[in-house]
């Protein structure tokens, strides 16, 4: 086998992996960091050393939660989020809210 068929191979079983750990880096994902900025979400979180520190930044809300438990916070019956912290994201797509749940914490 030659190298470059090696180097594609190699590169190809890479990203049928789930590399992401708590500690990695949030991936780029375009229509998630978008709801992110719209949203006003780094106002209290940080997003890689830009954004604000009054809440858990989405590194440590990773390592903390699993998707269930960020959906729960994003989408519930009394519009409450993080106790009455976070603002209101009724107006948000089930797709969106998909998005950033994926988004904060890859793995299921």
């Amino acid at each position: 086998m030659n190298r470059k068929r090696l180097v594609a191979g190699i590169t190809f079983l890479l990203s049928m992996t789930d590399l992401p750990t708590s500690g990695a880096a949030l991936v780029d994902d375009g229509p998630a960091r978008k709801l992110i900025n719209s949203q006003g979400c780094k106002a209290c979180h940080a997003l890689e050393d830009d954004g604000g520190t009054a809440a858990p930044s989405f590194v440590e809300i990773r390592a903390r939660f699993s998707r269930q438990e960020i959906r729960q916070q994003l989408v519930n019956r009394e519009h409450m989020h993080g106790n009455g912290r976070i603002p209101d994201f009724s107006n948000l797509t089930d797709g969106e809210i998909e998005s950033l749940v994926v988004f904060i914490q890859p793995t299921p």
